[in-house]
């Protein structure tokens, strides 16, 4: 008995000692990673032969206010890379570097898996054109091009291919999901209020193909974006638009790769290994490769003057119920404190959203309002300023989009789910007691009886009037004039410019200097960017609070989302139908190339 105690007793202390132990080496694991970021600081020096290799990769978005961890939480590399994300801001701020610092000699675009919206690419065209004139050579490489990255590429002195490469030039295609033959399984009816003939949000749940209308208005869109990329690349190339046409049209993507250099859309196949003697031979001496990581730490020299222009992004889906959308507080409040800061001269509020809750939109509407009151307040457009992404910029003193912007769709709906047979089908009941007729309004449990209805959209109408009113008020035009444009439809922002919707087609930095000189600044103001960056501490918090039902939408949508030329995806479309309430201001277009 004595020697079995003594092994109870053995076999305890060891299981201590091994939690002991285990302890230590995740304490030790911990403050090494901890140590390793408080490194990323790190300020890094550019050395002679410097070549700035901004590699083409991950998915495009204007800003990134908090570190990227997402190659630290992923075993997979490719997943990482292929969800890590890439900001315009920071490639804007790079290429300044690169191209007024005499110890980098070239710029390497070196493409991979790219995902960005046409706006996007456009905005980091302008900034590569921008670095073309320090007349320091650009080349370009990729193993395969997509038609995102061989319109970027086609600025580039030179663009080298894989020997077994392909380029992807094969034009857009925009598709719809529609949703009532699977919603009708489920017993689910979707009640649908709007205004607006292309208000085509809510045709997933209850049309099984898309309307003649929204079929007109994507037509047009993608017609649009196609001849835009299409007469981008044959003026870059120094092509002619038909040949360029004739390489998508007869399916050469899939031809040998030789079949893009008679094309003149590739100048020579090579293989990545031979890319470091070419750069040799460029500046005849051994090229020192600078990552775009790297090129973030570099000091930059520009001006910290008092006087700022705020630059404010507004990006994602309007209350939307998650983390990486636009909180309608959030924006509100640091509208409010920009219009109180002395130091902020003018405002540039980026705003890159499909739009989303009509009531968050009338907030940050409303704020904007105010604050150009007091000082000068412009709108640019990214990828997507529609809806409700429209609504909270109409007011502005001035808006400048992008040509392919998505914009405009300035209309409101209501959806409204009954539940009512699928609880039918599990034998569930309901049974109660009201005070008035209406006290159950928008229950789920039963379909909406016709005065119901009545009301409801007179509420919806009430809404699409107010939306149209702003717009009348802030573009200055009639209201009538307004509603013949409205009806929620869609427009790129080229067409948008000749309907008054919008003022200049123009980037993020046009838009800068119109702020300033409205706020009679000279070259003396720099830029100050909001929502302020976090730092890696607060990143690494808040990923370790999400939630684990946050953490599983969020890897299904990195997953699915941007592998195709639409969006939203299904999981995203069966997200928003369950979730929806009050009325939205919201568009479902994306263009992903």
């Amino acid at each position: 008995m004595k020697s079995f105690w003594k092994s109870v007793g053995a076999v305890f202390v060891g299981l201590i000692l091994f939690g002991v132990i285990k302890m230590m080496f995740s304490m030790i694991f911990f403050i090494s990673f901890i140590a390793s970021f408080s490194m990323k600081d790190t300020p890094v020096s550019l050395t002679d032969n410097s070549i700035y290799q901004l590699d083409l990769k991950g998915t495009v978005v204007d800003y990134v206010s908090e570190e990227d961890l997402s190659e630290l939480f992923s075993m997979n590399s490719k997943f990482s890379s292929m969800n890590s994300k890439v900001s315009i801001s920071d490639i804007r701020r790079n290429l300044r570097i690169a191209a007024n610092n005499d110890k980098v000699k070239a710029l390497y675009l070196r493409c991979e898996d790219f995902i960005a919206s046409p706006s996007s690419i456009e905005e980091i065209r302008s900034l590569i054109f921008e670095f073309k004139k320090s007349n320091k050579p650009v080349i370009a490489y990729a193993d395969n091009y997509t038609q995102g990255t061989i319109w970027i590429s086609s600025l580039a002195d030179r663009v080298y291919m894989n020997p077994q490469g392909m380029v992807s030039l094969v034009g857009i295609s925009m598709q719809s999901m529609f949703f009532p033959k699977a919603l009708k399984k489920l017993g689910v009816e979707i009640q649908v209020f709007k205004v607006g003939t292309f208000k085509s949000a809510v045709e997933p749940y209850i049309l099984e193909k898309m309307s003649d209308a929204n079929r007109l208005q994507m037509s047009v869109l993608s017609d649009g974006i196609w001849d835009h990329i299409v007469s981008d690349i044959a003026t870059d190339r120094h092509l002619v638009v038909d040949s360029v046409l004739s390489f998508a049209n007869n399916g050469y993507a899939f031809a040998e790769s030789e079949m893009a250099v008679s094309y003149g859309l590739i100048d020579s196949l090579v293989y990545e290994q031979d890319m470091d003697s070419i750069f040799r031979n460029m500046i005849d001496s051994k090229p020192k490769f600078v990552s775009h990581s790297k090129m973030c730490k570099v000091e930059s020299s520009e001006s910290t003057s008092g006087n700022k222009v705020a630059v404010l992004y507004a990006m994602g889906e309007i209350d939307g119920g998650t983390t990486e959308g636009i909180e309608s507080e959030k924006i509100v409040k640091l509208l409010n404190e920009l219009a109180e800061n002395d130091k902020v001269k003018a405002v540039v509020l980026r705003v890159n959203s499909p739009g989303g809750s009509a009531f968050g939109s009338e907030q940050m509407w409303y704020a904007a309002k105010r604050l150009k009151m007091k000082k000068p307040l412009i709108v640019s457009m990214g990828d997507y300023a529609a809806s409700g992404g429209y609504y909270m910029s109409c007011c502005a003193d001035t808006i400048l989009a992008d040509a392919t912007t998505l914009t405009g769709s300035i209309g409101i709906f209501g959806v409204i789910p009954c539940f009512a047979e699928t609880f039918d089908k599990i034998g569930v009941s309901f049974d109660g007691v009201k005070t008035s007729e209406y006290a159950d309004l928008g229950s789920l449990y039963r379909p909406f009886t016709d005065s119901e209805k009545a009301i409801f959209q007179r509420y919806i109408n009430r809404g699409y009037d107010t939306f149209v009113s702003h717009v009348a008020e802030g573009r200055k035009l009639a209201d009538d004039s307004v509603r013949t444009i409205a009806e929620g439809r869609v427009w790129l922002g080229k067409d948008a410019l000749t309907r008054g919707l919008v003022d200049c087609i123009g980037t993020l930095d046009d838009a800068v200097v119109i702020a300033a000189e409205k706020a009679h600044l000279t070259d003396n103001y720099s830029v100050a960017e909001y929502p302020k960056k976090k730092d890696f501490s607060e990143t690494l918090l808040e990923l370790l609070n999400e939630s684990e039902e946050d953490k599983a939408l969020r890897i299904l949508m990195n997953k699915y989302t941007g592998t195709c030329y639409w969006a939203p995806t299904m999981v995203e479309q069966f997200r928003r139908v369950t979730s929806l309430s009050g009325m939205q201001a919201y568009s479902p277009y994306r263009v992903i190339l």
